[in-house]
């Protein structure tokens, strides 16, 4: 019998600061921020629509969720986002799992992230 929630893949994520000695690192509220601004510019539709959620974030590594067959347009977004806070980013996609768990030990060795 099928499931009657969609199901879900988490994008492990790197941010790469373009200058160095730009920032120091940027909040939980910073990143959800980029998120969704540049979710609006690039699709004209908020990260709800597609399930996008950041669900682990400690800088510079963060994992997004989103609907499986979201995929390919969440990690469109993420290497979309080119400034954060107004400092020049690079965000690197590590990979995609199935579960949190799996995503923890496959690109961040175990790390639970917070």
């Amino acid at each position: 019998m099928p499931s009657s929630y969609p199901r879900s893949r988490y994008i492990a994520f790197q941010i790469v600061l373009k200058d160095s000695t730009s920032a120091q690192g940027f909040t939980r509220a910073e990143m959800i921020q980029a998120l969704q601004k540049n979710c609006l510019k690039l699709f004209q539709t908020p990260c709800k629509t597609f399930d996008i959620f950041l669900t682990r974030y400690q800088f510079p590594n963060g994992i997004v969720r989103c609907f499986h067959k979201e995929k390919d347009r969440t990690i469109h977004l993420l290497k979309g986002i080119t400034s954060i806070h107004s400092f020049p980013v690079h965000i690197e996609t590590l990979g995609t799992s199935g579960t949190i768990k799996s995503c923890c030990k496959k690109f961040f060795m175990g790390d639970s992230l917070k």
